[in-house]
């Protein structure tokens, strides 16, 4: 969505308002008179208030993604060590953007039906950017010839999801991941090595 002034001004009062309440207690009507538009506006420009969650969500995970890639994760040799990089920064991010971080986890966790079929697809694309930023470059020269590159892949992924399951379903800061950081690594080292020669 191309963002004309007024447009831009409801989604940076918004972006704190869905942040600090959630979707559910957020008010259009506090977000219009700050953003200096009727609440007509909000409507007329993003048709719903599910609408207008979803543009937040967005350009929250549009803003960290691209922030992500700037990141020299490839840099680090160790793939495990990759990971815990990534997530120690993501935590960071976090930190630094609270309000965006609230709008997607809300989005990820419990999205409003309106827009739940779209908050999936980008899961999805958000779940092979971090398989390539992670595993892209793994060599298969140690792995068993029954497994494609595609295969080892999926299974990463699925394992990755699984340790998204146990550990992520909670708040989240740098001292948890930090008493997580040994297992989660043996986890991924128990799983590449299960596909290895």
């Amino acid at each position: 969505m191309k963002l004309t002034p007024s447009a831009k001004r409801i989604m940076d009062v918004a972006m704190v308002e869905f942040g600090k309440n959630g979707y559910n207690l957020a008010s259009t009507n506090q977000i219009y008179p700050l953003a200096g538009v009727s609440k007509g506006a909000i409507f007329k420009i993003f048709s719903s208030k599910a609408n207008l969650f979803y543009e937040l969500f967005q350009k929250a995970l549009h803003d960290m993604v691209n922030e992500l890639e700037a990141q020299s994760f490839h840099n680090i040799p160790d793939v495990y060590e990759r990971m815990v990089g990534a997530i120690f920064w993501k935590v960071a991010y976090a930190q630094q953007h609270p309000f965006e971080t609230a709008v997607m986890f809300e989005a990820i966790t419990s999205p409003p039906d309106e827009i739940k079929s779209k908050i999936a697809t980008h899961m999805s694309d958000l779940t092979k950017l971090s398989i390539k930023v992670f595993f892209e470059d793994i060599s298969m020269d140690k792995m068993k010839e029954e497994y494609t590159k595609e295969e080892v892949l999926k299974n990463i992924e699925i394992s990755l999801a699984g340790l998204q399951a146990q550990y992520l379903n909670r708040p989240i800061d740098l001292a948890y991941l930090d008493s997580i950081r040994d297992e989660s690594i043996k986890y991924m080292k128990t799983v590449l090595r299960g596909m290895e020669k």
